[in-house]
């Protein structure tokens, strides 16, 4: 399976900056025969007895923010498999995928740039709770009493909470 991505390094090498508010001329894109696409991302949303599990973040953007836990789907896996897999590095839990729940592609979401994440309901099957890779803590909270939240995660669980509970 081939894959092509380009790193904020290689950006930067070719470009001669790594992260910008301000996009890159689409002439440039072209002279180097690269087009400007999305980055896909999956998040998870694990409830139980009315909390909804979130990591802190370690890294940034919105470090020390809290957020759903999920990540960036690497070339040659499916987004079921991608969520998973995000979970388990995350949280240490092992979680199977209950249902699809949406799919939010505002091109503002996230600073980085272009990122569309797709969120799936998932079910908890086993693992001990720990914060792992780039969460520097994960608890369960109240649906009712949220911290300050990272990205459109606040958006996303208002949602999800209209869905099911109405």
């Amino acid at each position: 399976m081939k894959c092509l991505a380009i790193s904020g390094r290689a950006i930067a090498n070719i470009f001669k900056k790594r992260y910008s508010k301000k996009p890159i001329n689409k002439k440039d894109l072209r002279k180097y025969k690269l087009y400007p696409i999305p980055s896909l991302t999956v998040d998870g949303i694990l409830e139980m007895n009315k909390k909804i599990l979130l990591i802190k973040r370690k890294n940034n953007p919105y470090k020390d923010f809290y957020a759903l836990p999920g990540g960036f789907v690497e070339c040659g896996e499916t987004l079921e498999e991608a969520i998973i897999r995000e979970i388990k590095e995350e949280t240490n839990l092992d979680v199977e995928v209950e249902s699809l729940f949406n799919v939010y592609s505002s091109p503002n979401r996230d600073p980085r740039g272009h990122i569309v994440t797709v969120v799936y309901i998932l079910k908890c099957i086993g693992g001990e709770l720990k914060a792992k890779t780039d969460a520097k803590d994960v608890k369960f909270f109240d649906i009712n009493n949220l911290p300050k939240l990272a990205f459109d995660h606040e958006k996303i669980i208002n949602d999800y909470i209209r869905w099911k509970y109405g």
